[in-house]
């Protein structure tokens, strides 16, 4: 299967990286002006790998197949979309006019984007994905990332049909160690995810770190109630049955108890360091859903609540 990684960001990186180590022929999508650094001198890589189970902790040099554009004449077997919620429609658009015979795993905090893709691409041409894996920044020297034991890169169909792409997909993240997970319903688990992820910043924000989140049992009651007012939004015919939402069908003085068991230490530390980076991106989360409810003209006290610590 010939790969190109489209977004050289933290996330494409990695699982450039991760795929070059185990024999994939993958390429990676650069600017011009980084193609000769990146060709040559390579991209500094400092680890930390818990996916065995034991802790490695190490430092690599990344020295990727490189391109500046994509040329039709040379097609790829897959495209892994790695950008930005706000760069999405533009690569979208780009890549099905340059690869019109590639199969597209898009990947990232989606919100309903199969509906926007749908129209650039037919449903047979892309599958989504979440690098649930991986959590990483840029630094000065390169790259720091985590690769954790108990997530998955998360793959679906957002038709919810049998895909023979998906398979051969997950095959060969599975080869590459990136622990692939197959989910039928993948639109669900990604809107829950957006979700999670649109709001727990402000909390983080208001109780001052994401350690003093994970043991304020008033905020996390808090988050709850934001999460079920962004589930009301999220205009679907089912409720959204992945954790943590599968936790709203018991009693609520349960609910706060099993959440926090949750939190692992290792998650407190990504949220924390996570916190101070792509602060834009996570606002337009934030104003995503609390204007979708506005459009909808659904009630979000609770979400709505947060918004003075978005702010950060």
């Amino acid at each position: 299967m010939k790969i190109l990684v489209f977004g050289a960001g933290v996330v494409g990186t990695i699982y450039a990286w991760q795929l070059h180590e185990a024999g994939a022929d993958v390429s990676l999508l650069v600017r011009k002006q980084r193609l000769v650094r990146y060709s040559h001198s390579g991209v500094p890589i400092s680890f930390t790998d818990i996916r065995s189970g034991k802790k490695s902790i190490g430092q690599a040099v990344f020295r990727p197949q490189t391109v500046d554009r994509i040329d039709p004449a040379q097609p790829y077997d897959l495209i892994i979309v790695c950008v930005r919620n706000n760069q999405l429609p533009e690569a979208i658009q780009h890549i099905a006019k340059q690869a019109p015979k590639s199969h597209l795993l898009i990947m990232g905090n989606l919100w309903d984007a199969d509906r926007f893709i749908r129209k650039f691409l037919p449903p047979d041409r892309f599958s989504i994905g979440f690098p649930g894996l991986v959590f990483g920044k840029n630094t000065d020297n390169g790259i720091q990332c985590f690769l954790f034991r108990k997530e998955s890169t998360m793959l679906g169909d957002p038709h919810r049909q049998s895909n023979p792409e998906l398979r051969k997909i997950a095959e060969v993240f599975e080869l590459a160690g990136m622990q692939p997970r197959i989910i039928r319903n993948m639109t669900d688990w990604l809107a829950g995810r957006f979700l999670q992820s649109a709001i727990t910043p402000a909390l983080i924000s208001k109780a001052g770190n994401a350690v003093l989140f994970g043991d304020n049992k008033l905020l996390i009651k808090q988050y709850i109630m934001a999460l079920k007012e962004g589930q009301k939004v999220y205009r679907r015919k089912s409720k959204i049955k992945f954790f943590p939402f599968s936790l709203f069908f018991l009693p609520g003085f349960l609910i706060p108890f099993f959440l926090r068991r949750t939190f692992t230490t290792e998650q407190l530390a990504a949220w924390d360091t996570q916190q101070k980076h792509a602060t834009e991106e996570k606002k337009q989360l934030y104003y995503h859903v609390l204007n979708a409810g506005k459009r909808q003209k659904k009630p979000m006290p609770y979400w709505a609540s947060f918004e003075k610590y978005m702010d950060f």
